[in-house]
């Protein structure tokens, strides 16, 4: 069984602030994350997000984040999963998928 501890939920908490967004990264890198996020904040199509609400992901700054680039989308929070959520609850992601999906095929 694969457990998730502080220690394996630091690398999701760390992940988003490897990508670089500062002048001393490579520049172009940097431009190309300005220009995503400035298209992803007019998308204006059905967002699902789900962090986990007991993990380091769903409290810090990447659940912000795309919490900001989609102020209209659907924010399910998980209870359990840790930094291994898709591993603890896949059945449950599943089913947030699936909903999400069929509500929003009907809207088309």
């Amino acid at each position: 069984a694969v457990v998730s501890t502080q220690s394996t939920g630091a690398g999701v908490a760390r992940w988003p602030q490897l990508v670089p967004m500062l002048p001393c990264g490579n520049r172009r890198i940097i431009e190309d994350m300005r220009a995503t996020k400035r298209f992803l904040r007019t998308w204006k199509k059905p967002v699902l997000m789900m962090f986990c609400n007991d993990g380091i992901s769903g409290k810090g700054a990447s659940k912000e984040l795309f919490k900001s680039l989609f102020p209209h989308g659907v924010d399910i929070p998980i209870t359990g999963g840790g930094s291994l959520l898709p591993e603890f609850k896949g059945e449950e992601l599943a089913q947030h998928l699936c909903r999400f999906l069929n509500d929003n095929k009907k809207k088309k």
